[in-house]
Parts: C-alpha cells; structure tokens; sequence
C-alpha cells in the first residue's frame, strides 16, 4: 500500500459500561471505534453496538434508525423485552465468545463495503431486507442452540467428576495398600491409573469453568503460595507422559521478588496443560526448558496486539520446547475453544488445554501468550506481583526427585 492511499475504516459506535468489548476491536486498523456509556450523545457511526438494557429510549432510536447497522449484545433471560425488536436487529446472546463478536463485525464491514457500493441502487432494498430479516431469525435460534448444547456440557461435566473423583480414591486405596497388599508391578499400574484419573478430572473441571466463563464470575482464592512446589507437581503430573519420550527437562527459576497471589491447584493446572502440550508436541528424545523470572513488562511485540498491558511488576513463566513452532498468523487463535486449523502432527491445534490455561491465567489478572517461530514452540504467562515484600520462602523443588529436575525425566 503507498504512503499516499489512505484506506477508508468503517467507523464503530459501541455502547458499554465495559472496556472489553472494545479492546477486541482496537487493534485492527479497518475499524475507528469510539466508546460511550448509555444515555451520552450517540454519534454517527456505520455499525453500532449496544451492550445495554432495552429502554424506551433505545426503542425510539432504533425506530428512527431503522437502516443503520445494529447489534444488541442481551442476556437470554432478557429476551421477552425484545418484543417487536426480534425481527429487526441483530442480538447476540451473553456471553459472547472473542471469536464470534470478530465474526459478526467482519460481516458487518463485508456489508458496510456493499452499501457503499450499491448506495443509489435502491431497487434492491426490499428483497435485501427480507433476507437480512430471515437471517436475523436463523442467527438468534442459532445462538439459543448454542446455548442450550452448553448448558447440557455443563451439566454432564458436572456428572462426570463425581465417579472420577470415586475412581480416583479407589486407586489411593489399592496403591496405598489399604484393602491387600500389591506387588511392585501393580502399583505402578495403579499410579499410571491415577494419573490418568486426575487428569481427566482436571480437563473436566477446567472444561466446565470455560463453558461457564462469562456467566457468573468466580474469582480466584489467591495466596501466597510456593510457584516452585506448584511447578514441581505439575512436572511429576506430567512425569509418566515425558519419561515414554525420554525427553530432557532443564528448570530455571529465580525468586518473584515480591509476593505472588494465586490459587495453586489453578495455576498448577495451566502449567501441567501447558507441560502435557510441551510433551506432546516434543519429538522422542527431545528437550523442554521451563524458565522463570520476575518482570516489570511485556515484550514490546505482544503490548501492542491486544494483550493486557502490567499495571506493575509480575513474574513470568516460559516453556519451551524442541518441538514445531507455533505459525505466526495462528498464535492468537490456538488459545481459542474451536480451534482446528490443522492436522494430528501440525502445532496448530491447540486443543482444550490451551483454552482452558488462558481463562484461568486471566482470571488471575494475568496474560498469557504463544510465541511465533518456525522451529520450537514457546508458551508464556505472566502473573501480577504484589508490591508488598513476600513472607514466603523462595521458590523450591521439594516434590522433584533427589538429584535434581535435569535428572528427573532422564532417569
């Protein structure tokens, strides 16, 4: 593109007591998006968005807007004051996944370019507006099935945990020798099925905080907590998965320098589904390094591209691995719950874990991101550090074998 070309960006109204709507627009330059709270001026914009009640006064503004480009971000429990509404504007229901509000704003900048184009062609009105009403119909049942499939997930997940949690306790009881002796053999199987246990207890407990973010907000117990002992289970979680591969592990990690707030089962969850994408990813006999340190800010090339800027200190997590890189274009989308970009063997394909990593991270007034790159892939996180001096120890690996972690998944 020339210097001397400018490119026309369709300009975005959005109506919202939140800053997180727009923060998800900001970053592309095809948009002009100004934010205002209900009851200011509203000014002239190609696409609005009202994240707010129905009111009489929004009734009679879409009732003397009735061309102009609109969605209406509601609560399913709010549907029947809609009335006459439903047939004429866009809803999307609450909450609203990143990926689905992109799409419909890429729909409406596909139509604002038509408008432009086909301004004085008016003829075309009356059969436009019947097909753009059948679509508005599809589109909210659509998103009522939608709603109704989660809300069954949830209800099976929830199920599901309770004979896990049953079949995890049996396993403690053989292992443990509490019914009858084991043999040496049986209580390594007895582990590997322990293991197996909890993992799928964690993938269907963090499933279910993922299908439930954004319908009710469950804020982290945050304590301060050892992150060395935190990381040290989640690597023996991990243990059984890596020494199959015979892969190496090599451990860096310096003391927060403050105090560090979080809610380790939580922050030992991301960290095991960050280690198990590690060592899946990671070829036979290959290597993964887990650096970490405290920080005063992101990288200059992630504070730009949507990601929450520190408000202060915090201390940063990396693990790297000797695996395929992470393609530049996918390194937002592979933190997405639907993500399939590629094949069995392509590190595209996130999966749950990495979805359910970035919703916990964020719950902890954290980021956490994939850095590109053509050959080894690289996954960050960032918690916020309290200023406030730490009384706890510094960071420690009792749980890891004697001899060390470069030992550990060598041995």
């Amino acid at each position: 593109m020339s210097s001397g070309h400018l490119v026309e960006s369709m300009r975005i109204c959005v109506v919202s007591q939140s800053d997180e709507l727009p923060s998800l627009l900001r970053f592309d330059q095809r948009f002009s998006v100004e934010t205002i709270r209900a009851g200011e001026d509203v000014p002239v914009a190609d696409l609005y968005i009202w994240d707010c009640r129905v009111s009489d006064e929004l009734r009679a503004w879409f009732a003397s807007h009735p061309h102009a480009q609109q969605y209406l971000l509601l609560d399913p429990k709010d549907l029947d004051s809609l009335g006459d509404l439903q047939s004429s504007i866009c809803v999307l229901l609450k909450p609203f996944a990143a990926f689905r509000m992109r799409a419909f704003v890429e729909l409406a900048y596909k139509t604002w370019q038509l408008r432009k184009q086909v301004l004085e062609t008016d003829s075309l009105r009356s059969d436009r507006d019947t097909l753009l009403q059948y679509v508005l119909e599809v589109n909210l049942k659509l998103q009522e099935y939608d709603q109704e499939r989660n809300n069954f997930l949830a209800r099976a997940l929830h199920d599901f945990r309770a004979p896990l949690t049953a079949l995890l306790g049996y396993c403690d009881l053989l292992s443990e020798g509490k019914i009858g002796a084991v043999t040496s053999a049986q209580r390594t199987l007895l582990e590997r099925m322990r293991n197996s246990t909890r993992r799928l207890t964690r993938l269907a407990g963090g499933a279910l905080e993922l299908l439930s973010e954004g319908r009710f907000e469950r804020a982290p117990v945050r304590n301060a907590g050892d992150i060395g002992e935190t990381l040290s289970q989640a690597v023996h979680d991990v243990y059984p998965m890596a020494k199959e591969k015979g892969l190496e592990l090599r451990i860096e990690i310096q003391p927060p320098g403050g105090r560090l707030l979080f809610e380790s089962e939580q922050i030992e969850q991301v960290l095991v589904n960050l280690l198990e994408n590690a060592c899946k990813f990671t070829p036979q006999g290959g290597s993964i390094e887990i650096r970490a340190a405290p920080v005063n800010d992101l990288p200059p090339d992630h504070t730009g591209n949507g990601h929450k800027p520190l408000n202060g200190p915090g201390y940063r997590i990396d693990i790297c691995d000797s695996g395929p890189g992470v393609p530049a274009a996918l390194a937002e989308k592979i933190f997405e719950q639907y993500t399939s970009y590629g094949g069995g063997a392509d590190r595209s394909v996130g999966g749950l874990g990495l979805a359910i990593a970035r919703a916990i991270v964020r719950a902890h007034g954290g980021v956490v991101w994939a850095t590109p790159s053509d050959s080894g892939g690289c996954f960050s996180f960032v918690l916020p550090l309290s200023e406030i001096p730490a009384d706890s120890p510094e960071p420690s690996f009792a749980a890891i074998a004697e001899g060390g972690p470069e030992r550990l998944l060598t041995q």
